[in-house]
């Protein structure tokens, strides 16, 4: 049986978002640790013609586990989880054989996070402030091959490169772009495993806000990050 990206992209896609056949619903996989968010997001795809929620996840462990196991054409993950962040989730899963596409849903979604994202290999960015209908057509959208990530300012970007090694800076900018890995990897002459270890360490250097340390330190910030009330998270502006 098809998945509904094989199908989409056989058929290279339908703009208009016509019904599928059932056999090509859209395979959908939750990973949100906000029980209200999760439930609400679960029956909005669930009311979709062409949706079928095939697995729902509280936490970063077990979502690779899940995906290999169910038919996921799709992740919608939020950014901060527990443990582990959104992020990291989107790297193991575009690790698989048959790799979903992943949209990073976050309340806190900025062009720092984008930046991220983009090197992370997300296929989409959205607020968790968009209509339902909003995060449906992104859905559908990556399916067919769109990369729904938001223009990042140029001073943005060179802020953010001059933080990568001079010879991660080819690599950053590539990525930044949306040129396809397997372009990067011929166009650069790498393998596809160092190509994905050299992302890993740039996104170590680079998902930090200013005045973050880079990695371990950074997570338990996250944990004191939320415990604040709705009003200190929303001054702190950390990505959520």
């Amino acid at each position: 049986m098809l998945t509904a990206r094989q199908g989409a992209e056989r058929a290279n896609g339908d703009r208009n978002g016509a019904t599928e056949p059932a056999a090509l619903q859209i395979g959908v996989m939750v990973v949100d640790d906000h029980p209200a968010v999760r439930w609400g997001l679960v029956q909005l795809l669930e009311a979709q013609h062409d949706f079928s929620v095939n697995a729902v996840c509280l936490d970063a462990e077990g979502v690779v586990g899940r995906a290999e196991a169910e038919r996921i054409d799709v992740a919608v993950v939020d950014y901060y989880l527990r443990g582990r962040d959104g992020l990291w989730v989107c790297r193991q899963l575009k690790r698989l054989a048959h790799p979903p596409r992943v949209i990073i849903f976050s309340a806190f979604a900025d062009s720092h996070l984008a930046v991220c994202c983009a090197v992370a290999g997300a296929d989409a960015m959205l607020n968790k402030g968009v209509l339902g209908s909003e995060l449906c057509d992104a859905i559908r959208s990556v399916v067919r091959g769109r990369r729904l990530l938001p223009r990042v300012s140029p001073p943005l970007a060179d802020t953010l490169r001059r933080r990568l090694a001079d010879d991660e800076q080819l690599l950053f900018g590539m990525l930044l772009a949306g040129i396809p890995r397997v372009e990067i990897r011929r166009t650069l002459g790498i393998r596809a495993d160092e190509l994905e270890s050299r992302a890993d360490a740039m996104l170590h250097k680079l998902e930090a806000l200013p005045g973050e340390a880079p990695a371990d330190s950074r997570r338990q910030s996250r944990i004191e990050h939320r415990a604040l009330g709705p009003e200190r998270r929303r001054a702190s502006r950390v990505p959520r």
